[in-house]
């Protein structure tokens, strides 16, 4: 029987392999999950930035800023964990495919938000971009959702993966 400290190297020698190998293909994923959760950090931080900046005054009145920190934390902490899971315990490719759509649809409403603020920020430049890597994201999980589906059926029909 292996020892715990021996069975937590392993954990973490299989942690890192794993990541390794997926996170080239999955790093804008990684990347928008720690921007979202980020954002989460900072409207908790600084609980009258809706109040103060011109350009999140219509996120003010979609709800409380309390209430979209937390928005984006569930999104965002939930984003990682699965991201993690994937890469690490098994393939999770309809919480990933799920989370982007979540994420594609904060970032929606942080762009419409400071469009209807008429504040031209520089928010302009970065946020719709984000909503469109998300919606890639979906796309690309959802593909990947799909073949994983469809494996066994694969599997079963022809008595090899195709």
């Amino acid at each position: 029987m292996l020892r715990s400290y021996e069975a937590t190297i392993m954990f973490f020698a299989h942690l890192s392999r794993s990541l390794r190998e997926t996170f080239p293909v999955r790093a804008s994923e990684w990347a928008l999950a720690a921007m979202l959760f980020n954002w989460s950090i900072i409207l908790f931080l600084m609980p009258d930035l809706f109040a103060t900046v011109d350009a999140f005054a219509p996120l003010a009145k979609l709800m409380p800023q309390t209430t979209f920190a937390g928005m984006c934390f569930l999104v965002g902490f939930g984003r990682l964990v699965s991201l993690a899971i994937n890469g690490t315990w098994r393939r999770s490719p309809h919480l990933r495919a799920f989370g982007a759509f979540l994420g594609s649809g904060v970032w929606f409403m942080i762009s419409i938000g400071i469009i209807r603020s008429g504040s031209g920020a520089t928010g302009l430049g970065i946020y719709p971009i984000l909503v469109l890597l998300d919606s890639y994201n979906v796309i690309r999980a959802a593909g990947e959702a799909g073949l994983s589906d469809h494996q066994p059926r694969r599997v079963a029909k022809d008595g090899h993966p195709s």
